[in-house]
Order: structure tokens, then C-alpha cells, then sequence
């Protein structure tokens, strides 16, 4: 490939004309300062591409301006719009208006993807909104510029991700919809690292929030979950049903509730003053076996169905949280607050202590707050 005009081609680009096909003035380059940048100032390289050059201008693709009275002093190369396919064609490789081209196609095609009914208008609005900006260079988030098979596969999983019904862990999902159980994940990371029932987003919920308007943000908003979403508890717990209750404080072990009993339930109701809210699974279980009284409810970053637990329950009672003493855990405490709306207060958490985990402080005793001569820190 003629290195020269590779070159050209590149910076032809990068200008207003080369990125979205608006009639701009012609690119004009200093000679020596491009031949400079392709290491080709002297000698052999200088050479060849002079060669190029002059065989570019031979066939109208460039013009090059000399010296006036030294025709061998190069002076400047001007490169007009104009002789786009020209240049591109020379080169062997699609232009920026054929690129352009094939991109809005490919979101054209899109257009008549089979859709739920809820949302076919939006649909077809964001995929002609897609097409128009691609041909002019506008901004299509979330797409590669080129019309490959990445685009293809987005926009191909996006209809049915519109579609899905119920509520799936994600490897099954990604099984279903892409026949590979970990595709799914690669495209929608946790918010979170490490985040138990973190939100599946990335690109796809970035997607799904434009085409939805915001009403479906994650695969989590379409039932498509890391883990079952349930919420880890124990104590003087009772649920209400329309008839029959569900007294949980009878039971010696703790209970997984599932997001779906939470929300069935006509009333949730304790009979204790606390709750207590515990990051690591391995500490509650030891308050647990204490059967103390407080409701405990083992959580790091909270889920759906721990996040309607505590929205059900009286707004009135104490509310602790018991976690490691470093930034993931105030983090942790920051969002319960936030996600619940109550003023969850520290409990035997100390900025800077070290070693900073739960565990730390040893076995806990029968009675609140679990560790004597541990300060609340509150």
C-alpha cells in the first residue's frame, strides 16, 4: 500500500469532511511535515514516497505544489473531498462514505425487527435516529462504527431481551438467547465488582435505557438475574398472607425469602426493637445460632428482595448495620441507606481499623451488641 497516501487517507479521516461527508475545504499538508512523520525525510523512504506522490497526482487522486522556480522543492499536498473514492479505491480498501453507508444499512435493517407490541414504536424510532446519525458521523453509543457482526449481534439480542418473560438466572438466559451461557455477563457486567445481586448493565442496559426511555436500565429490570433473588434472614420474622401466617421466628436456622413471597405478603410485621443487617454470610450465621432476638439480615450491596424486606417492615424500628471497617464497607452502608431509605446507623464499624473484616473481632457474645468492649461506633 502506498504509505503516503495511507497517510493521506488517515487525515482525511480525522477532518470534519472524512468523518461525516459534509462539503469541507480541501486538506492541505505541509510536504515536509508529512514526510517527516513517515519517516521518509531523506534517502530511500524520501524516494519511494515522492514516487507515490507523483504517481497520485498522475492520476488526479492529489495535487502537490512545488516550489516555484525549484519544481523539485515539494512545498504543500492538497487532497480535495472530492477525489474520495478515487483515493479509497487506489487503496483498495472501502472509504468513509461507503463505511457510513453500510453502518446506516445495517441499523435500517433493523428497523422491522420482530418487537413486543409495547414497544415497537420506540424501536423504530431508535433505529432510524441510529441510521441517520450513521450516515452524517452523528453519535451511535454503544456501536462500533463499522457495520460488523458485533453490531449485528446487539442488535439482533435487543428484540428478544424486549421480549423475555419471567424471571431467569443470567447463564440460563445467555444459554437461551445466545447459545453461549456466558455471553450474556461479557456484555452486562455488575455495577459492582464483587456486588452479590448487582445490577446486570453495561452496554446492553445502556441500550435497553435508550430504547425503553429509561423504563428497562439492566437485565435485572427484565427478570434476568445473577442470583436468585432472595433475602437471607433470621429471627422474629412474621408474614401475612390474606390468611394464613407465616411465623418464622419459630425456626432454630436462618431462611432464604424469595423476592416473590416478599411481595405477595398483605403485611410483614416483628416483634423485635433491631434489625440488624450483616455483611458477610459467615458472621451472621454465627449471630444466628445466639437467637438473640434482633431480626438479622445478611446482605452486602442489597438485592430487590432485601431491599422489600426492609421497605415492608415498620419504618420505626432501630436499623444497624454490621460490616467490614474499609471503603467497600461504608460503600456498602452508604447504598443500603439509599436503596431503602432508612438511617441504617454503623455497628462495630471503625475507619482504618485493621484487620478490617468482621471476623476480626472473634466469637460474639449472647447479648447486644455481640462484642464486649467493642465500641458501637454509632
Amino acid at each position: 500500500m502506498n504509505r503516503v497516501l495511507a497517510e493521506i487517507a488517515r487525515r482525511h479521516e480525522a477532518s470534519l469532511a472524512g468523518r461525516t461527508g459534509a462539503v469541507g475545504r480541501d486538506l492541505s499538508v505541509d510536504a515536509e511535515e508529512l514526510l517527516a512523520s513517515l519517516g521518509a525525510r531523506d534517502g530511500r523512504p524520501r524516494q519511494e514516497a515522492e514516487r507515490g506522490l507523483a504517481e497520485a497526482e498522475r492520476l488526479g487522486i492529489l495535487a502537490v505544489e512545488r516550489h516555484r522556480r525549484d519544481p523539485s522543492i515539494l512545498e504543500r499536498i492538497r487532497f480535495s473531498p472530492a477525489s474520495e473514492v478515487a483515493l479509497y479505491r487506489h487503496l483498495g480498501i472501502p472509504s468513509p462514505s461507503e463505511r457510513r453507508a453500510r453502518l446506516a444499512a445495517q441499523f435500517a435493517s433493523a428497523l422491522e425487527a420482530d418487537v413486543p407490541a409495547r414497544w415497537r414504536a420506540r424501536w423504530s424510532a431508535w433505529c432510524a435516529g441510529l441510521r441517520d446519525a450513521a450516515a452524517v458521523g452523528g453519535p451511535i453509543a454503544g456501536f462500533d462504527r463499522d457495520a460488523g457482526p458485533g453490531n449485528g449481534e446487539l442488535l439482533a439480542l435487543l428484540p428478544r431481551l424486549l421480549a423475555w418473560e419471567g424471571e431467569s438466572l443470567v447463564r440460563f438466559a445467555s444459554c437461551v438467547l445466545c447459545g453461549d451461557s456466558k455471553r450474556l455477563e461479557s456484555l452486562a457486567p455488575p455495577d459492582r465488582e464483587g456486588e452479590s445481586e448487582g445490577r446486570l448493565r453495561g452496554r446492553l442496559g445502556r441500550l435497553l435505557a435508550d430504547v425503553t426511555g429509561g423504563e428497562i436500565a439492566s437485565l435485572d429490570d427484565l427478570g434476568i438475574t445473577r442470583n436468585p433473588r432472595f433475602a437471607l434472614v433470621h429471627g422474629p420474622l412474621w408474614l401475612d398472607f390474606g390468611g394464613p401466617t407465616l411465623d418464622l421466628g419459630a425456626l432454630h436456622g436462618p431462611v432464604r425469602l424469595s423476592l416473590e413471597d416478599v411481595r405477595r405478603a398483605v403485611a410483614v410485621g416483628t416483634r423485635a426493637t433491631r434489625v440488624l443487617t450483616v455483611e458477610n454470610e459467615t458472621t451472621f450465621h454465627e449471630l444466628a445460632k445466639l437467637r438473640s432476638g434482633v431480626l438479622l439480615v445478611q446482605t452486602s450491596f442489597p438485592g430487590a428482595a432485601t431491599v422489600a424486606l426492609i421497605g415492608a417492615l415498620p419504618a420505626g424500628l432501630e436499623w444497624w448495620h454490621f460490616g467490614d471497617s474499609d471503603d467497600a464497607g461504608f460503600e456498602i452502608l452508604r447504598v443500603l441507606r439509599e436503596k431503602t431509605g432508612r438511617d441504617f446507623r454503623p455497628l462495630h464499624m471503625e475507619r482504618g481499623r485493621v484487620p478490617f473484616e468482621q471476623e476480626a473481632l472473634g466469637r460474639p457474645g449472647p447479648t447486644w451488641p455481640f462484642y464486649p468492649g467493642v465500641a458501637r461506633t454509632d
